[in-house]
Order: C-alpha cells, then structure tokens, then sequence
C-alpha cells in the first residue's frame, strides 16, 4: 500500500494562488478577447458605413445631377482601392452602378447591416431616390481580428509560467521565517527548555509561539520537580543507609555465629550498592539540572589529578597511568560536573577491565579527555547502548548502569562530545572512553 505524502506548506499555498492566478488570467484573458472582438466588428461596420457614405454622393454628384431626366446611362467603372464591392440602385431606373465584384454578390435589400454568403452587408437608406449596398468579405475582419486574438495571448504562454515560478519563490521567501522558527524549536529539548523570542516573528506566528513556550515552561516544571524529587530522596537515602552499613558492620564484629556473620555480610554489600545508586542519583540530578558553566575557567588537569588521587587512596592497590599535558588546558566546565565525568568514567574503566591490568587516563591540549582499559572487544551493537540509562557491560554486574549515561547527560547540556569505542587506539582489545569538552 502507497503512502500519500502530505504537501509541504510552500505547495499548498503555491498550488492554490498559482490556480487561482491561472484561473483569473484566463478570464481576463476571455473578456478582453470577447471586447475586441466587439470594438473589430464595429470598427469594420463603421468602415463599412464610410464606405457607403462616401461612395453614393459621388456618383450622385458625378454623373446625375447634370441630367433632367432618370433614364440610366453607361456610367463606367467606379474605381476603389480596398475590397468592399457595392452597387447601386434607383427606384425608378433600377440597377445603376456596381463594382465589377459586385456582379456575383447577392445583395440584400433590407436596410442596416446582415451577414450571408461569407460576406457583411450594409444597405443605407435611400437618398435621392437612390441606395447603395455594400458588402465585405468575412474573411478579412477574421483574420485581422485572429492576428489580434493571438499577439494578446501568444504572451501569456510565457507570462503564466513566469507568474507560477515567481509565486513559487515569493511563498517560499515569506515563509522563511517559519524555517527559522522550525530550527529555533529543534534546538530545544531537555537540556533547553529556554522560551522561543517571538520579537522578529510574523504576528501571525506569534500566537503559535506563546503557546510553544507555555507548554516548555510546563515540562520545564516537570523535569524540575523530577530532578528535586530524586535529589532529595537520594539526599535522604544516605544517612539511614550509611547508619544501617555502620550496623551491619558491627554485627559482623561483636556476632560469633558464622551464619550471621555472612548474612551481615550481605546485607553490607547490598546496603553499599544501595548507596551507589543514591549517589549516581544526586549525580544525575546535578547533571540534567545544575549549570554547568562557569564564568571563571579552570586547568582541567588539576581536577583530574585530584580525582585520580581520590582513587588512588581508597584504592591503594590500583593502578593508573596518568598522562597530563605540560601546559594548562583550560575549560569554564563546572569544575564538579568535569569530576563527575572523570570518576564515572574511572569507575566504568576500573568494573570492566581485564584483572590485574591497568587503566590509562590521558588529556591532550585538544580537550580530549581518554579514559582506555583492557578488555574482550565489546562488538558495536552493544557499544551503541552503553549510554543508556541502566544499561551494564557485562551484564547484571554490580554496577548501577547509570555511570555512562550521567557522563553523556553532561556532554550533551554541555555542547561537548561523547564516544566510546572498541577496540582501544593502537590495540586490538580493549575499550576506550572520549570526552571531548
């Protein structure tokens, strides 16, 4: 089944006022060919009317006013220099004169103008005891008046097209604010829920625009409230949490029952999980909500260093390799939204490495923060989602899969760049985390 596109906004209105121009061109384009085809006929008429008006008071004049009586006389040929044919008759005499095209005319004998045999008739009425008809070819007026009929319309065959393509480019000219407006609104989403400035706008989009800002301040309240709330129950989380690990601690120590002891035990190691994730929580409300510039920026490496130390202390065991530019690189990224990146992307290094091997953390003067460790190549399907929320490695694990995620929440608010490849540059294993600020 084919589906049917809808028309664009530029063709819907190109298509009806490039239709209704058309249709109003040709109905212009009607009268004015039915008005002059009525001006030619009557200018033909008049012509014809001159014609007899001129012709009769010659031959009057010429040839019977110096006679006493009416009897007719061989009166010649009257010459006539275009192709109207007339004759002319006297009641009592009849036939008087004629032009020599005239012999094969019927003429008729009413008076006024009538059309027969292809040809226009003028009878005029009688003076002097004579009339004259005169006749015309129909052909002549015909062919003059298509000769006009296609000068006017032949230019129209060019005009109208011209008129479609220049209605094209007008509609799409005064819809280029809408574009703009479109690309206004695409740059918004969670991470800008800022109001659209409707000063330059059309007045017509105005209220379209009003309403688009209304409903970001509405989802902006929404996302608000979400980020408090999970915030705050993690704020609230830690300190029964902290206490109930401090408990189970103290049951492990002073309880001589093994059983007790490890099921202590587990309940620590649940308890500490349990505080990750209120940790990666408030982490996740302060990327998608805090600013995460700064007005004043700061050497990157210093923060590095000192999460790298933090890691190291509670850690003593672990080994990182440490490679920091011998010049300050600069950044106005918050300076706690940079620490979370970097400890979330050491704790991801650290959960998915091969055992016994170290992890690397390297920033160049570019502001290319790499975090790479040694692992199995993780194929690309799987890479694609590692930033998805509650999305692990290595399956269940006990990682909260929600690390990434913060690290990619923070480079998209950011404008910074994101990419996990595998394998790791110069290997063919391993895993490679970049984060470009």
């Amino acid at each position: 089944m084919m589906i049917k596109r809808p028309l664009s906004l530029v063709a819907r209105i190109g298509l009806w006022v490039s239709l209704m121009v058309t249709v109003l061109w040709i109905g212009a384009a009607v009268v004015t060919v039915q008005q002059m085809y009525h001006e030619v006929n009557e200018g033909f008429d008049r012509d014809l009317r001159t014609a007899a008006d001129r012709i009769l008071p010659i031959v009057l004049h010429e040839h019977f006013d110096d006679h006493e009586d009416d009897r007719p006389r061989d009166l010649g040929r009257l010459d006539h220099s275009d192709d109207v044919e007339f004759q002319i008759i006297r009641d009592r005499s009849g036939l008087l004169l004629r032009s020599e095209g005239a012999k094969a005319i019927d003429f008729p004998t009413r008076t006024g103008f009538s059309d027969g045999d292809g040809y226009r008739f003028y009878v005029a009425p009688e003076r002097r005891g004579a009339v004259i008809a005169v006749a015309r070819p129909l052909d002549a007026r015909q062919e003059i008046l298509h000769t006009a009929i296609t000068a006017f319309l032949l230019p129209l065959l060019f005009v109208v097209p011209l008129t479609l393509v220049a209605i094209y480019y007008a509609v799409r000219r005064g819809l280029v604010p809408l574009g703009l407006l479109r690309k206004e609104i695409e740059t918004r989403g969670p991470a800008n829920l800022t109001p659209v400035d409707i000063a330059d706008l059309p007045r017509e989009l105005k209220p379209m625009v009003d309403g688009t800002n209304r409903m970001m301040e509405r989802l902006n309240a929404g996302f608000a409230a979400e980020r408090d709330f999970a915030a705050n129950a993690a704020h609230e989380l830690r300190t029964p949490v902290a206490g109930a690990i401090a408990q189970a601690q103290r049951l492990q120590a002073e309880s001589k029952d093994t059983v007790a002891v490890a099921r202590a035990k587990e309940i620590e190691t649940t308890l500490k999980r349990l505080n990750r994730y209120a940790e990666k929580l408030m982490q996740m409300a302060r990327a998608e909500g805090a600013k995460l510039r700064v007005e004043e920026p700061m050497d990157a490496a210093l923060v590095i260093d000192m999460i790298v130390d933090d890691f190291k202390r509670t850690e003593p065991e672990l080994t990182v390799r440490v490679s920091l530019p011998d010049t300050a690189v600069m950044t106005d990224l918050d300076p706690d939204a940079l620490g979370i990146v970097v400890r979330n992307l050491i704790e991801n290094a650290l959960r998915y490495r091969t055992e016994g091997t170290e992890i690397s953390v390297t920033l160049d003067p570019e502001h290319r923060l790499t975090v790479a460790n040694d692992c199995p190549v993780v194929d690309a399907e799987k890479l694609a989602h590692l930033s998805q929320r509650f999305m692990r490695g290595g399956g269940a694990g006990d990682g909260t899969g929600l690390g990434l995620s913060i690290v990619h929440i923070i480079a998209e608010r950011s404008n910074a760049e994101f990419s996990i490849t595998s394998p790791r540059s110069g290997s063919d294993q391993g895993c490679e985390a970049t984060f470009t600020f």
